[in-house]
């Protein structure tokens, strides 16, 4: 390690300083200690599905101390080029290994001294004309990601209201008549591989279990066909004063952000020909163990599109006209809808983000399945009032819910009939969440700023109770149950931040 690093000092004695003459480089980020307790094992983002209130290996109290939310970034500014200033950004954070999680983001095995590998966040440059055009190359944010409400946890609100995604991509944007602006994103579509059973369509469940009775077979052949297609059309202006927006005070804005994917489902379990009582899934399996789901199944090919629509409202409800917050209020309205959604940046219905349609003509018969993403909707909302340029306090509320989900038509396994609809993961997805932020925040000076807030959060599941004893399911033996489709958990949360 020695010898590299003096290699690399040499080296960079000898490379010419005039290479360098024409780059400016700032460091910036800042070093946070996020602290809290909980009632369940959620992850320190709040992003993952919560156990139901009966299942006792999760509901229970959970204190974590983590600085793992901490980031740095370079800005580099380059020559001119073209006629536009040219300029690039990277940056760095350590979250690429999970940190304790709930039933659907489970721990990830690291230690206080031995954990938390960096992950590049973003990688990307840009060239910005006069008359507001701009062009991007790289890893960056998705024009969904505009707008995040000021609280505790990292990645907020990815279950109800904010997309939390960074693509590589090509964008493109140019102002126009003062106030307006139009842009168009092409970038890599999210979330599919050509043979993974893992991603956001469906997980990797073990072949023929009852939790996934398709087991792999539903994510054998996802792959996009696409790239990602986003657009946006922004409008702002300064109508009656400006409020805060994470200190920095912004005018009346508001927009509509729209985007697009396209994917192919193949057929699944390799039974490509016409549908035939053969061979299990997977042999070891018994019949029983499926369950009603019997010998086989056949997945039609089928084109799934991924899309979503959203609208952001910024508005000054209590403005200023200068950089004095004191006494200032600002309120944001987030709403969205779309399916798919998890490809945009949204979490909170576990891995599964379909549900499949089909008929099956038996106990132990094929099961005809036609797969269809899930519909969501959505609503963030977020108020900020500001006592003085130190003190300040905001309220953010987010709900989500699944569209045309009817009860009566979805599957559970060992019990009743099979019906005409099966939910993919029916325990882990959710039907309905809301969560709710309360933040006290103190800021002396722009280097430091500390928070103490309160989070609660409901879910409710897309399986209904059903019949069983209390405590968590055993998807292999198809045994106990659960006595509500309910769960809920409450946070105290306490976070430093220096910047720098």
């Amino acid at each position: 390690m020695k010898k590299i690093l003096i290699f690399a000092v040499v080296l960079s004695l000898l490379v010419p300083a005039a290479a360098f003459a024409a780059t400016e480089f700032s460091l910036g980020g800042y070093i946070k200690l996020d602290t809290y307790w909980d009632t369940t094992q959620q992850g320190k983002n709040i992003n993952g599905v919560i156990a139901r209130d009966n299942d006792t290996n999760f509901h229970h109290g959970n204190f974590r101390m983590t600085a793992q939310g901490s980031r740095f970034n370079f800005t580099i500014k380059g020559p001119e080029v073209l006629g536009a200033k040219l300029t690039g950004f990277i940056e760095m954070d350590f979250d690429s290994c999970t940190d304790v999680g709930s039933v659907s983001n489970a721990p990830g095995g690291q230690s206080a001294s031995n954990s938390y590998v960096p992950r590049m966040r973003h990688a990307m440059f840009r060239l910005n004309w006069p008359g507001e055009t701009e062009l991007i190359f790289g890893q960056y944010w998705s024009m969904f990601c505009d707008w995040f409400p000021e609280v505790a946890e990292d990645g907020p609100f990815q279950l109800t209201g904010i997309p939390t995604a960074r693509l590589p991509q090509i964008r493109f944007t140019q102002g126009f008549a003062c106030d307006w602006k139009v842009a168009g994103l092409v970038g890599m579509p999210n979330g599919y591989s050509e043979f993974g059973t893992g991603g956001a369509l469906g997980g990797a469940a073990t072949t023929g279990s009852s939790m996934n009775p398709y087991g792999t077979t539903t994510t054998s052949g996802g792959c996009a066909e696409t790239p990602q297609i986003q657009g946006q059309l922004k409008y702002a202006h300064d109508w009656w004063g400006k409020a805060a927006f994470y200190g920095n005070p912004i005018p009346f804005t508001a927009s509509v952000t729209a985007g697009y994917q396209r994917l192919v489902m193949r057929n699944g379990g390799g039974f490509v020909t016409a549908p035939l009582a053969i061979a299990p899934v997977n042999a070891s399996t018994t019949a029983a163990a499926l369950g009603p789901y019997g010998l086989g199944d056949y997945m039609a090919h089928t084109y799934l599109s991924p899309w979503m629509v959203q609208g952001s409202f910024f508005i000054p409800i209590i403005p200023t006209h200068t950089n004095d917050l004191t006494g200032t209020a600002h309120l944001l309205v987030q709403p969205w809808i779309g399916q798919g959604v998890n490809q945009f940046g949204m979490t909170g219905d576990s891995t599964g983000v379909f549900k499949l349609a089909g008929y099956y003509p038996g106990t132990h018969g094929v099961a005809l399945v036609d797969e269809e993403l899930v519909k969501r909707f959505g609503l963030l909302a977020e108020a900020q009032y500001y006592f003085n340029n130190q003190w300040f306090m905001n309220v953010a509320y987010g709900i989500t819910a699944a569209m045309s989900v009817n009860q009566n038509n979805v599957n559970v396994p060992g019990y009743g009939p099979i019906q005409q609809m099966s939910y993919n993961n029916p325990y882990n997805q959710v039907r309905m969440v809301q969560q709710l932020d309360a933040t006290l925040w103190y800021q002396p000076v722009k280097a430091l700023k500390f928070g103490i807030q309160y989070s609660y959060l409901y879910e409710q599941f897309v399986a209904d109770a059903f019949p069983g004893t209390n405590g968590a399911y055993n998807e292999f033996t198809n045994t106990a149950g659960w006595s509500t489709n309910q769960a809920h958990e409450h946070r105290v949360e306490f976070v430093g931040f220096f910047f720098f």
